[in-house]
C-alpha cells in the first residue's frame, strides 16, 4: 500500500491532473461529454462507476473544468471535485504501474479458498498472478464497482459487510438492491 501510494503520487506531481463527481448523469451520457471535451493536449475519462447515477471522471484539469460545465448544462444534479492529488484510474497514472508491479512480485500471495473480485473486471479470482496483475492495472483502469457488486449479487451473495469509515458500500448498494442488508463496521 505504501508503495502503491508513493508511486500514484510521483506520477500525479508529474501533470496537474484530478478528479470530480458528477451525479445524475447516465454513464453513457457522461462518456460522450468526455469525449466533447477531450483535445489532443488535455483529456478526461470515466474512472469509477460507482452505482446508477454517480460516475467519477479523472484528467486534466482545463478538461475536467469543461467537462463540469458541460455536465451541468446537461442536467447533472451535482459536479463535485474531489479532494485527491491526480487523475487517478487513467494513463496518466501509467508511471506508477512498474513501481507496483516490481514491489508485487516480492509479496507472497497465496490462492484463495474464497474468490477475490477485482474492481478491475469485475469478476472473481483466486491465484496469487492473477492478484499480481490485477493490482498493478488497478492503478489505471477504470473502477467497476457496480459491475462488481452486480458479479458478487449474480454469484448468491446475500449479505455484505462494510469495515472501516464512511458508508460507501451501503451507499452504493442501495441504489444497485435497495433490499440487501450491508452491516457497517468502525464508525
Amino acid at each position: 500500500v505504501n508503495t502503491r501510494g508513493r508511486a500514484m503520487q510521483a506520477a500525479a506531481d508529474q501533470i496537474t491532473s484530478g478528479m470530480s463527481s458528477i451525479l445524475g448523469l447516465d454513464v453513457e451520457v457522461l462518456t460522450e461529454l468526455c469525449a466533447q471535451v477531450t483535445t489532443d493536449q488535455e483529456f478526461v475519462q470515466v474512472a469509477n462507476l460507482l452505482c446508477p447515477g454517480n460516475t467519477a471522471v479523472s484528467g486534466h484539469i482545463p478538461a475536467l473544468e469543461r467537462l463540469e460545465s458541460l455536465a451541468a448544462e446537461q442536467g447533472a444534479m451535482k459536479c463535485v471535485r474531489l479532494p485527491v492529488a491526480g487523475a487517478f484510474h487513467t494513463s496518466l497514472m501509467q508511471p506508477a504501474v512498474q513501481t507496483l508491479a516490481d514491489a508485487l512480485t516480492d509479496v507472497n500471495f497465496s490462492s484463495t479458498r474464497v474468490p477475490v473480485f477485482s474492481n478491475v473486471d469485475a469478476a472473481p479470482h483466486s491465484t496469487p498472478d492473477e492478484f499480481r496483475k490485477l493490482l498493478a492495472a488497478q492503478v489505471v483502469e477504470p473502477v467497476q464497482w457496480e459491475a462488481s457488486l452486480r458479479s458478487m449479487l449474480d454469484a448468491g451473495t446475500d449479505h455484505f459487510m462494510e469495515v472501516g469509515t464512511g458508508r460507501v458500500l451501503a451507499g452504493t448498494l442501495k441504489r444497485i438492491q435497495r433490499k440487501l442488508p450491508c452491516e457497517t463496521y468502525g464508525d
